[in-house]
């Protein structure tokens, strides 16, 4: 018992990572070119890119204005049982900053957003959106890693690629529920710190620390929905067992509190997991992973005063990521348990995320992605406890690339959120969403 203390400490309390060499000068006939061993999806923490081929930029500072009009079926969902339509107008000012040097690589994303709502003009909104990623090579073999976002908004369509959002990684989840009022004041921001070094050619081992939160600022909007904060510690071991397979184990603890009223609702979880990642392509041209993670997970859900639930559960991920000239495509399904995310206690979770891109042509592409996610309680005898439902959402876009510095995009966004114990969703929970947008950019390189 004291050994595992000991171990769950030091995680919390460690730095995290990921390794230096990328792999994406490997050449395509000759596998073992690349010396240095590439940090497989399980455990980097990075999402599968997106971009494909002459989209892919670097070392570059780019500053927008995007505008968009869009128009919802049900702007009241879940608050009435009548539907409400709005034609919503939006304002996007952008700026981004990327920089790359043999030792750094950062890039820095901010955007504020401004939403106004005809007829329902009490809806009238200003967001704001900033990211950062910052990769730091102290040595050849060691990687120190920095991720954070936040984000400010009342509404899910504010979020990459529609409702159906980007940043899918082949990680194992992190052990917190994803539901998402349509229209809701929210605040969430999320960290990720990593430091990883090779001990020998083919081993690599790295520490990491997460941090989450979760805020509702109007709890009149979210009516069986709560406030919540999450953290971890982790430590991963990978052994590069060929030319383009990965194979090893990742230990993690997390610890996840939803403030209710008067008391609070706590899971605490920790997993025992291994992995193995085959790359089936790895070249400057084209990239295609397949990743497989499983385990036991050891959970324990507390809200005082009711006794603790706790009980060993199995727990799992698929991921596959590919990207090349043209198209590039990310898919993760998860088996867990998972807490917070705006609901209290624990419960079992089953989510299937995708997204797919396609370069038409030159001047046109697509994006396509969805969500799938049903939730079953674990811990139906504590009060403010839900019994758990699904979640449903679709996007499809196209955009045109007018000239270097004008594009428009139009797309259409579906979104069904069915939880009968929620307020928050127990009305009307689905919402249609069309849009039209026009954006200007310039774009400058750095360093040339």
């Amino acid at each position: 018992m004291i050994t595992r203390i000991c171990l769950i400490l030091a995680l919390l309390t460690a730095i995290p990572g990921w390794s230096q060499a990328t792999g994406t000068d490997e050449q395509p006939d000759n596998p073992v070119a690349n010396s240095g061993m590439l940090t497989p999806p399980p455990v980097s923490g990075e999402a599968y890119p997106v971009a494909t081929g002459d989209e892919v930029r670097n070392n570059y500072v780019n500053l927008g204005i995007a505008g968009e009009i869009g128009y919802d079926d049900n702007v009241a969902a879940g608050y009435s049982s009548k539907p409400a339509s709005d034609v919503i107008f939006s304002l996007w000012p952008t700026v981004t900053f990327d920089k790359e040097t043999p030792q750094l690589k950062g890039q820095f994303n901010y955007s504020p957003g401004f939403s106004f709502y005809e007829p329902t003009s009490t809806l009238n909104e200003s967001d704001q959106n900033a990211s950062a990623n910052f990769d730091f090579h102290p040595s050849h073999t060691a990687s120190l890693s920095l991720q954070d976002s936040f984000l400010r908004s009342s509404t899910i369509f504010s979020q990459p690629f529609g409702a159906g959002q980007g940043d899918i990684s082949g990680s194992a989840p992190p052990q917190v529920t994803g539901v998402v009022p349509p229209f809701a004041d929210r605040i969430s921001n999320a960290a990720t710190l990593q430091l990883s070094d090779e001990a020998q050619d083919n081993l690599m081992f790295g520490v990491g620390a997460q941090y989450g939160q979760l805020d509702y600022p109007n709890t009149s909007q979210v009516a069986g929905l709560y406030n919540s904060i999450s953290y971890g510690g982790s430590a991963f071991m990978s052994i590069r067992a060929a030319s383009r397979q990965y194979l090893g184990g990742n230990v993690q603890h997390t610890r996840i509190v939803s403030y209710l009223k008067g008391t609070d609702s706590t899971l605490q979880s920790d997993n025992l997991f291994a992995f193995y990642t085959i790359y089936l392509r790895n070249s400057p041209k084209s990239t295609f992973s397949l990743s497989f993670t499983g385990g036991p997970e050891r959970y324990i859900a507390m809200q005082a005063p009711q006794p603790s639930v706790q009980a060993w559960a199995p727990a799992g991920t698929v991921a596959v990521g590919w990207q090349a000239h043209l198209s590039s495509l990310s898919a993760n399904y998860s088996h867990n348990v998972a807490g917070g995310g705006g609901l209290p206690g624990a419960y079992t979770e089953d989510r299937l995320r995708a997204l797919f891109r396609r370069e038409i042509t030159h001047t046109w592409a697509a994006n396509v992605s969805g969500v799938y996610s049903r939730n079953e309680n674990l811990t139906s005898s504590y009060p403010f406890s839900e019994p758990g439902g699904h979640t449903v959402t679709f996007s499809v876009s196209a955009e045109h690339q007018v000239s270097r510095n004008l594009k428009y995009a139009f797309g259409y966004d579906r979104v069904d959120e069915t939880y009968t114990g929620i307020g928050a969703f127990a009305n009307l929970p689905g919402s249609n969403h069309e849009y039209f947008s026009i954006s200007y950019q310039v774009m400058r390189p750095l360093g040339r």
